[in-house]
């Protein structure tokens, strides 16, 4: 947040007539401004200017016992007022404008009430309280009717509230409108000519370091690009701040953001670490900077893999909010209301935000209940995010069931008698917050609840047939708070891996319509991975069992249906998607001299290869012909099975071979089983048997 945003009266505006604001057609009963009144807001003007407010207060005093019923004299006496308390009186200050408001019939609900020009002063800040309060929305509403007033308002004020809209627009995930906004902003308020030919580069670098108004629209400019993804622009943009200002902190900041987004992960840490310590502890937007400088600590090790090493910065930036926000609180303890804490530090706190990037780490650490706690708290704040909700169910799940690998143990841990493990069902109701299967269904009711129904074909299609695609420029945006909104193609997806899981938890509660209608619907999924395609087929095939549908169960087993296990989504082909791959191919295009960082999964997927995904198919093909009566078919899979898969094997398949035994009458066959098997278990060359995973859980995905 520029400096420029903060409250402030346009003292500046009427210098002619001597006083803050105009008093010309001053309705009645205001009476007339006489000459002594001028004088003495044109000496509360020099005073407000030197900064003297103490001395600037005691004038307008002099002006509201005289002109108590004027507006704009109790405006600038709440302004000079605010300005004195070092902008801690936020709530006096805001009683004052609503004050003012009332005085004015002005409805700042109603923004359409702005008539007046000369009411744009009284605006501004009420937008800029909306901002500091973090009510971005509020604010913009505000300011969206204040720019239709621009042109004839005073130059400084407009200045101040475009840089403060485009600030705006960037909180509120607008990089279109804000860029808008700079180009309005350079030919029509700043004035800011750009040279042609080959000398534009050279001049605007030039221009850029002794123009401080040059380079905080081309900072904001490089956080629009960056925001909308364009690295080409975002690169040229840097070049000249980073030759203009080679030193400057938020310029490296900028550039270590740019670096992280094309991957280039190690040098975004570079440019963390050369960044020059500052002596303040806040920037002019109140953001804390070692709350920023842990955060990106924390984000870029998340992407190294280096989960753990993540986790310490994380609890770094959450221990350092702490420490920043009792600073600022100290002396105003008892104080529940804003006034107490410096105007720019209201909006500090980044706590839930913090959490929720733990929360994420913590979970890809495998420690599912610390990243349900975080996430637990975070959700109550962005309750809106349907990625958040599946992160949660996540944790549930991972609680439950650590991996797809627990019924693998060692075969010297393992013994024949206990039996398998069943799964857990919690008492109490799902309403309550816990790391239990109810909870995690619900979590995911609500994550489908907040994705759209449906998407643009524009978005999703992988359709070969271009002329029947309709790119829509505008894209369907879902909020995703504290992260950018989500566009059409995430938006498909995140709704595979919602399906799926719930298709999951589904038959872990022995849900098993509510899971065949999952997994029903996942399979229709048009941006469906591999992987998905193959869970789909197993979680459908397992309800229709449990459902005594084993016919149609038996048809999604067939092994040959396994063809593709990549956990990654297809790439569509759309004019609109084409688009975005090539700005994704020219964003991994670094400089010769730079190498990007290739990404993969942030989780182990299991199964690892084909065969063994095969294998895990046909071994539950078996089970479905054992529950059939087709104990022929059951004994002829099992042992096909068990050639791909390879050792440990899990105990379902010393259950199922047994079982299969003492059915056909196999009884030394089966007693072999359990003398060898009662004890520590002895690998059985003979008749090999094969891993059921027997409800394998979606693994965890890419933030």
């Amino acid at each position: 947040m520029p400096a420029e945003s903060r409250p402030w009266s346009e003292f500046e505006n009427n210098k002619q007539q001597g006083t803050f604001t105009k008093t010309v057609d001053i309705p009645p009963p205001i009476p007339s401004v006489t000459e002594p009144q001028k004088q003495i807001a044109s000496q509360a003007l020099q005073e407000f200017e030197k900064k003297n407010y103490g001395a600037c207060c005691n004038l307008t005093h002099k002006l509201f016992v005289e002109r108590s019923m004027d507006p704009k004299v109790v405006h600038n006496k709440a302004v000079a007022e605010f300005y004195q308390s070092g902008f801690l009186t936020t709530d006096e200050f805001r009683q004052s404008l609503d004050k003012v408001c009332q005085m004015a019939n002005i409805s700042m609900d109603n923004s359409d009430s702005l008539e007046d020009v000369d009411h744009s002063v009284l605006y501004f800040n009420q937008a800029v309280i909306f901002y500091h309060l973090r009510q971005y929305k509020a604010a913009t509403k505000v300011l969206d009717k204040l720019f239709q007033f621009i042109e004839p308002i005073e130059e400084n004020l407009a200045k101040k509230a475009i840089m403060l809209l485009v600030e705006l627009y960037l909180c509120t995930f607008q990089p279109e409108k804000a860029m808008g906004m700079l180009s309005y902003a350079e030919k029509n308020v700043f004035n800011t000519g750009k040279s042609g030919g080959d000398k534009e580069g050279k001049d605007k670098d030039d221009n850029m370091a002794d123009d401080p108004t040059k380079t905080k629209l081309s900072l904001y400019k490089t956080r629009c690009l960056l925001m909308m993804k364009s690295m080409k622009s975002s690169k040229r943009e840097i070049k000249a701040l980073i030759t203009a200002h080679p030193m400057n902190l938020s310029v490296l900041y900028l550039k270590s953001n740019f670096e992280y987004m094309r991957s280039n992960h190690r040098k975004a840490m570079k440019m963390m670490g050369i960044a020059p310590s500052s002596s303040t502890l806040f920037t002019e937007a109140g953001e804390c900077l070692p709350v920023m400088y842990h955060n990106n600590m924390g984000c870029i090790h998340f992407y190294l893999r280096k989960h753990h090493l993540g986790a310490f910065y994380f609890r770094k930036a959450i221990q350092e909010n702490e420490n920043a926000l009792r600073d600022i609180t100290r002396g105003a303890e008892h104080n529940k209301n804003l006034s107490g804490k410096p105007l720019h530090s209201i909006g500090m706190s980044r706590h839930y935000e913090l959490l929720y990037n733990m929360g994420i780490q913590m979970l890809h650490c495998g420690k599912p209940v610390a990243a349900f706690d975080c996430l637990v708290e975070a959700v109550q704040v962005f309750r809106t995010n349907p990625r958040l909700w599946l992160r949660l169910a996540e944790c549930c799940i991972m609680t439950n069931r650590e991996n797809n690998d627990d019924d693998r143990k060692l075969e010297k841990d393992w013994k024949l008698g206990p039996g398998l493990r069943t799964d857990r069902v919690s008492p109490g109701t799902p309403a309550i917050p816990a790391s239990t299967y109810e909870f995690a269904a619900l979590c995911l009711r609500n994550a489908l609840m907040l994705l759209p129904e449906e998407t643009q074909k524009s978005d999703v299609t992988n359709s070969d047939d271009q002329d029947t695609i309709k790119p829509n420029p505008e894209s369907l945006l879902v909020p995703a708070p504290p992260g950018n909104p989500m566009k059409s193609i995430e938006v498909a997806n995140l709704r595979c891996s919602v399906l799926a899981a719930a298709a999951y938890v589904g038959i872990c509660l022995n849900d098993f319509t509510m899971a065949l209608q999952h997994a029903e619907n996942l399979l229709k999924q048009p941006r469906l991975s591999g992987a998905q395609r193959y869970l789909g087929h197993l979680y459908m095939a397992e309800a229709l069992v449990a459902l005594d549908k084993i016919a149609d169960g038996i048809q999604h087993l067939n092994p040959e249906l396994v063809t593709d296990i990549n956990t990654l989504p297809p790439e569509p082909k759309s004019d609109q998607d084409k688009n975005e791959k090539n700005e994704k191919t020219e964003k991994d295009k670094g400089d010769k001299d730079q190498e990007t960082e290739v990404k993969g999964s942030f989780y182990p997927w299991s199964p690892r290869d084909l065969t063994r995904a095969k294998a895990i198919m046909q071994y539950n093909l078996a089970t479905a012909h054992a529950i059939r009566g087709e104990y022929d078919k059951a004994m002829a899979n099992l042992v096909e099975s068990s050639n791909y898969m390879g050792t440990p094997l899990p105990a379902q398949m010393y259950f199922l071979k047994l079982y299969l035994d003492l059915i056909e009458g196999r009884r030394k066959l089966a007693q072999i089983v359990i003398k060898d098997h009662f004890g520590h278990v002895t690998p059985n060359r003979e008749n090999k048997m094969t891993y059921k995973s027997g409800t394998p859980r979606p693994d965890t995905s890419v933030p």
